[in-house]
């Protein structure tokens, strides 16, 4: 009876051992699977394609590419493709870029952009009437078929159908499965939406899409140089509030955007300071970096995001870039390099 009692227990020990180790796989697996990119910033002309090179060489495995539109804030109507735009953000450069990252054996996500006249940001477009949301919303989703069916062509591995148009996705949640609908008709890869931080959790769609994209600008900390486990400590609030609508949608988080300014108080809330009167500080640009992989790295529905931005044109210590999100040439790079190759 004791043998029995000691080949069962050697049996249970070997099986659970044996489903440790699958876990594990899985768990490493998921990890490996991350999606690791940088959002593009479109140049006026045509690159060469040793600058796509060097973002390979970070060990990022995706790029985001960013074709813009623009918006008339008073009669709802949208440009793209004119002449006078750069040549990166049309469709012929948008499918130039994409052809050089396959080239390299990158994996792409198409994130179409809106910019409003009079006030940049898509967050804040909101029209008075009825009839002026119609003429947006039929003029938006011929814009979105547009670059959708590029994406089709060139198999597009994730397609993003909009970027942080908060007033809209408020308010108006059938223009958005209508839009859903129609471009799966002709798009067969995975499709997501950039949410603003402050956005996400009011998006009613998420079921239709294969992501819940955030564009994770989460303000952390009102300090000036805030320490990495201050900011880990004030990770866990967003963190409890992704996992509840992962949960709740059964989708895996994608940050469509993520990253911080080389400067002062960079945890703050972008949209609450002035750059110009801050100092450089690139030493807190890469602790914001640690902090968030930290912070992350051990969650399961987290599927890692694009890093917002690499400038294919422009160097990172540029005057116009040495206090900007772009980490090129600067210490946060390293950070950056050693989670993209999984160096640990």
């Amino acid at each position: 009876m004791n043998k029995w009692k000691i080949l069962v227990g050697l049996i249970v020990l070997v099986t659970i051992a044996a489903f440790g180790n699958i876990i594990f796989f899985d768990e490493e697996q998921e990890n490996s699977n991350r999606i690791n990119g940088f959002n593009l910033v479109a140049p006026p002309q045509a690159f060469p394609i040793d600058s796509l090179q060097s973002v390979k060489n970070t060990g990022a495995e995706w790029v985001s590419v960013v074709p813009y539109a623009f918006c008339n804030a008073q009669t709802a109507e949208i440009f793209y493709d004119r002449p006078r735009q750069w040549w990166g953000e049309k469709p012929e450069g948008i499918k130039e870029t994409i052809l050089m990252a396959k080239s390299l054996g990158m994996k792409v996500m198409l994130k179409p952009h809106l910019w409003v006249g009079g006030q940049g940001w898509a967050g804040d477009l909101e029209f008075k009437s009825d009839s002026l949301w119609h003429v947006f919303e039929q003029q938006y989703a011929q814009y979105i078929n547009t670059y959708s069916k590029i994406a089709d062509s060139l198999d597009v591995e994730i397609f993003c159908i909009g970027t942080e148009i908060r007033k809209s996705t408020e308010t108006r949640n059938d223009f958005w499965n209508h839009l859903i609908s129609n471009t799966r008709q002709h798009y067969k890869g995975k499709i997501t939406y950039a949410a603003n931080w402050d956005e996400y959790n009011q998006i009613k769609f998420w079921n239709e899409l294969d992501y819940i994209g955030i564009d994770a600008y989460f303000p952390l900390s009102d300090e000036k140089s805030p320490t990495k486990d201050e900011l880990i400590n004030t990770w866990e609030l967003p963190m409890k509030e992704m996992k509840n609508i992962s949960d709740k949608f059964n989708k895996q988080i994608l940050f469509t955007e993520y990253g911080y300014e080389s400067i002062d108080y960079n945890t703050m809330g972008h949209w609450k300071l002035s750059k110009d009167t801050l100092n450089v500080n690139f030493e807190n640009q890469k602790i914001a970096f640690e902090a968030l992989y930290e912070s992350l790295n051990s969650t399961k529905w987290w599927q890692g995001g694009f890093i917002w931005k690499w400038h294919l044109n422009r160097n990172g210590l540029n005057k116009r870039t040495v206090k900007a999100y772009t980490p090129q040439n600067k210490l946060a790079l390293k950070a950056i390099e050693a989670e993209f190759k999984h160096i640990f």
